[in-house]
């Protein structure tokens, strides 16, 4: 298809010297038009998306592997365009929705409305136009298969199945230090931890996020637990009875401290009362 546009040429006088001038005829600007071609593309719509059945798929959650997640490309929590939301994107699953491996691709999981009976909060890596990336709580191999599909892994939602939310708290854990800072967006407290992983078993030093489930199990060594989404990046399966090697946030009556768990994190009372009921499901904790 063809335009065409006007270009316009302005002739400019030469400057009068001495204040003479030549009173000959003036000279107004002289227009040229020239055709100048234009391709115009016209931008395909998005491709539709098949019907997906997600009870085919496995659903991305703790106890279930979930092969083909991609994993986060160095990107970190992406900060809301709402702030008043809290300063971190979150996005809070409100019905059962395919997981993706990009953008249009292949549906590879089902992302749950629900996760171990709370409501699914993950933290949001990346967003573009109706898609969201997020982060998940599954591994995509075990340890023995290929520790680089353990952690960290995302996938693509679309944002109509979610409700954006947010968090301002951060956590961080100091694995030299033992410290845990706790930065709920106005205060930044640095506490003791009493444990972390062994030298074995260490803690995952990759970003992670609170998943949100609270187990209060009475009578046990871990009777108040924070999960976290991160498992061991050297057992396979340290906990039967649901097939894991999990991390979390939890209590423990023993006296010995250090490098000594499965890669937990072990604190007091007093530093669990800090996030128990407070810290919000899809909170990142960095590692170091």
């Amino acid at each position: 298809m063809r335009t065409t546009r006007t270009v316009a040429v302005a002739l400019l006088g030469a400057l009068l010297l001495g204040g003479c001038a030549d009173d000959g005829p003036a000279t107004g600007p002289v227009v040229v038009r020239a055709p100048v071609e234009s391709a115009k593309v016209a931008v395909p719509p998005p491709p539709d998306l098949a019907p997906v059945d997600l009870t085919a798929l496995p659903v991305a959650e703790p106890r279930v592997l979930v092969p083909g997640l991609p994993g986060t490309d160095g990107l970190e929590q992406r900060r809301n365009d709402d702030p008043s939301l809290g300063t971190w994107q979150t996005a809070t699953v409100v019905r059962d929705t395919a997981g993706y491996d990009a953008m249009y691709g292949t549906a590879v999981t089902t992302v749950p409305a629900v996760t171990l009976d709370v409501p699914t909060v993950l933290p949001v890596i990346e967003q573009r136009g109706g898609w969201l990336r997020v982060l998940v709580a599954t591994r995509s191999a075990l340890p023995s298969q290929d520790v680089a599909q353990v952690n960290g892994r995302s996938v693509w939602i679309r944002a109509q199945d979610t409700v954006t939310t947010g968090t301002d708290w951060r956590l961080h854990l100091d694995l030299a230090a033992l410290t845990l800072t706790i930065d709920d967006g106005t205060t930044s407290t640095t506490v003791p931890v009493k444990a972390v992983g062994a030298p074995r078993s260490p803690t995952p030093a990759v970003p992670q996020f609170v998943v949100g489930s609270q187990w209060e199990q009475p009578g046990t060594y871990t009777p108040r637990v924070l999960l976290l989404s991160s498992q061991s990046e050297t057992i396979d399966v340290y906990d039967k009875a649901t097939g894991t090697s999990a991390t979390a946030i939890h209590t423990s009556p023993f006296a010995q401290t250090g490098a000594i768990s499965n890669g937990c994190i072990r604190v007091t009372d007093e530093v669990l009362d800090m996030l128990w009921g407070k810290v919000p499901a899809g909170t990142v904790l960095t590692v170091a």
